[in-house]
């Protein structure tokens, strides 16, 4: 699991270099004979919260990639304070 994370980060970060790793939240995997992995989650990025669904081989090469903003940092930030 850690490589598969490792190769996660890899991708993500060449679509949003400012995203924070620390923030990355793998919901769900889904392997094909350790050949093809299709991986979903959630992390924090420049412009706030995302959705990923990212389909990727162990060599790192992408197959599918959806990475979708769900919460602007405005709105994130505007909710924390109204819940606080």
């Amino acid at each position: 699991m850690e490589d598969i994370r490792d190769i996660l980060v890899k991708i993500l970060k060449k679509e949003d270099p400012n995203f924070v790793e620390e923030s990355l939240d793998v919901k769900y995997v889904q392997s094909y004979k350790n050949e093809r992995y299709d991986v979903f989650g959630e992390f924090q990025g420049t412009h706030g919260v995302y959705e990923f669904a990212i389909s990727f081989d162990r060599k790192g090469n992408v197959k599918r990639n959806h990475i979708n903003l769900v919460r602007p940092s405005e709105l994130d930030k505007e909710l924390h304070d109204k819940l606080k």
